[in-house]
């Protein structure tokens, strides 16, 4: 590193700012690889233009879609096959920080991301995409989206010169999918040979820090161990039995690996039959650096958002005129400043302010930082579909605007996607916060216990710990912002509040409610399951247990979250068209 031969305070691993601010140098190259994908999709739709020319008709009549879809399926069975197959599938197996068994809901994840780039393609490649892009990126919620991924990005960038060996978290990113390999193969004498019986050393070379994969193959009963001599062993030898191979991924812990999984060990071998032994290892290693694959989940959160934001105005012109407009009607409000502004100084007070948990304060930190953005992000969603359903029907300004050719579906939908973008705006200003705070909180805690300062690892587990934790708080808000838009055709603004407020405790209540009631009176016990099928049951998006383990969400609870947010925001829609269909505007 060039600053580390100007100043030892520049070194990472003795400089405090570059252990907080490390992580945030993931996000940072996270956002600018997901912009720079962006930026190549546009050109290639704008390089698309004048070949789908004659698609202008199908993408009017919705038979594109049809298309876009078959394409899509198409692609999620090659890509579900390619993943469950060989070296691709092994690396799935990893237990590591963002590691996950199963390799079928990765597939359906990568298939919707391939889906919104074939959607995506298919119709933003038209000429009247292109001439409204200027103002969808640089007007509006656009452009606050735009300038707060830039900022964060800056920050993170800016402390490259910190960071230690950006060239092995790089390079440990193509690792994630097709790990490194390596078959070694052995000759052991048998007990009837001279140097038969006694435990020879084998030259199996790997580092122990990435040691994922290991499979040992024998056709005669052997023993491993990690010296020459019995006296010498610090670990117990492990039997190897007749083509019985020996399988150790890292999900099964450092105590069954049948090599040592430390430092400067070497490998011994015994053949215990006559004849001579045919060993054979297979060493997988995976990447030196793990949490590399977090700019992989970064760069997917910009490019499927991205992409998702342009489709809108390439797929529902109408749709996206009346979302933009609420979105951008919403930000001229001094209420999303506000709360912002409150959520983000109570955060940064948190960091510093004791909870007398004894060395947990960073569990209280996550848990009132994410509990803050939503409480603020459910009033504003609920005050957004207020103002802009409500308000518009009652000052007869929907009226205005669904004379001319608009049908009310789309003035529905248009609406919930408002709130839906002002949401992500908030979440991506507050999370910032919240991320940044969440960091350097190990630091804090170090300081205040006369500790050592932790590695930035920690800081990266803290903090990437977290951003499922507003993953789900975002989709909770999402969906009673979507139940507002739908109750806000029918009543005023304080009812809406009154009503949002009854749900958003009932469906926290849930659980609670449902066994309470279970064996009771069958009255009770029927409404109870009439609330429990109506009401959204909250607890699933409430991140509160994890943290209080001090573990982390699976992505699978994330992905079957994001599938019941989905369910219930298809049906507030469909709720929200029901009530305004037949709704007088006169």
């Amino acid at each position: 590193m060039v600053l580390d031969t100007i100043s030892p305070m520049f070194a990472a691993s003795d400089f405090w700012m570059a252990k907080w601010l490390t992580p945030f140098w993931f996000i940072g190259v996270g956002i600018l690889a997901g912009l720079v994908v962006l930026s190549l999709f546009l050109a290639l739709a704008f390089l698309l233009i004048v070949p789908t020319r004659g698609l202008e008709t199908a993408r009017k009549n919705g038979t594109l879609h049809g298309v876009a879809l078959a394409i899509t399926a198409l692609l999620g069975v090659g890509i579900g096959s390619l993943l469950n197959s060989g070296d691709f599938r092994r690396a799935f197996f990893v237990r590591g920080e963002f590691a996950t068994e199963e390799w079928l809901l990765v597939s359906v994840a990568l298939s919707a991301m391939t889906g919104a780039v074939v959607w995506a393609l298919l119709f933003c490649s038209s000429s009247r995409f292109f001439g409204e892009l200027r103002a969808l990126l640089f007007e509006g919620v656009g452009l606050a989206m735009l300038i707060t991924l830039g900022t964060v990005a800056a920050i993170g960038l800016a402390a490259s010169p910190w960071v230690d060996n950006p060239n092995d978290i790089t390079a440990s990113i193509p690792q994630m999918f097709v790990p490194q390999t390596r078959t070694l193969s052995f000759t052991l004498p048998g007990s009837n040979s001279p140097d038969g019986g006694k435990l020879q050393k084998l030259e199996v070379q790997y580092d122990p820090t990435t040691l994922g994969y290991t499979k040992i193959e024998s056709n005669r009963r052997i023993l491993i161990a990690d010296a020459s001599e019995v006296d010498q062993l610090r670990f117990a030898a492990v039997n190897i039995d007749a083509d019985a191979p020996k399988v150790w991924e890292r999900s099964m812990g450092a105590a069954k690996s049948p090599l040592p999984l430390v430092g400067g060990a070497e490998v011994f071998a015994q053949n215990e039959e006559i004849d001579d032994a045919e060993v054979t290892f297979t060493i997988v290693s995976y990447p030196p650096v793990p949490q590399a694959i977090s700019i992989l989940l970064v760069s997917a959160f910009v490019i499927v958002f991205g992409l998702l934001f342009f489709l809108m105005q390439a797929a529902a012109p109408k749709v996206a005129a009346i979302a933009l407009s609420a979105a951008k009607s919403e930000l001229s409000q001094p209420l999303p400043k506000i709360l912002i502004t409150i959520v983000g100084l109570a955060i940064l007070l948190f960091v510093f302010l004791p909870f007398h948990t004894f060395g947990e304060d960073i569990k209280l930190l996550k848990d009132c930082g994410i509990t803050l953005a939503l409480i603020a992000a459910i009033f504003q969603g609920v005050w957004s579909a207020s103002t802009s359903v409500s308000d518009e029907i009652e000052g007869r300004t929907a009226l205005t605007l669904l004379s001319k050719p608009i049908h009310r579906r789309s003035f529905i939908i248009g609406k919930i996607l408002g709130v839906f973008w002002i949401l992500m705006f908030m979440f991506l200003v507050m999370g910032s916060f919240e991320l940044f705070a969440v960091a350097y909180k190990p630091i804090v805690e170090a300081r205040e216990n006369s500790l050592d300062a932790p590695m930035w690892q920690q800081c990266h587990l803290e903090m990437f710990q977290t951003i499922p934790g507003l993953a789900l708080a975002f989709m909770e808000a999402v969906i009673l912002g979507a139940i507002s838009v739908a109750i806000g055709t029918r009543v005023s603004m304080v009812a809406n509040f009154a009503i949002c407020f009854s749900i958003y405790v009932l469906g926290h209540l849930t659980p609670v409610i449902m066994e309470s009631a279970a064996g009771g009176l069958p009255l009770v016990e029927f409404f109870s399951q009439l609330i429990s099928a109506i009401v959204p049951n909250l607890n699933h998006f409430s991140m509160e247990s994890a943290i209080d383990a001090d573990v982390g969400v699976p992505w699978s609870v994330i992905a079957s979250v994001f599938v019941y947010t989905t369910i219930y925001g298809v049906g507030a829609t469909l709720l929200g068209l029901l009530l305004f269909e037949d709704r007088d505007l006169a």
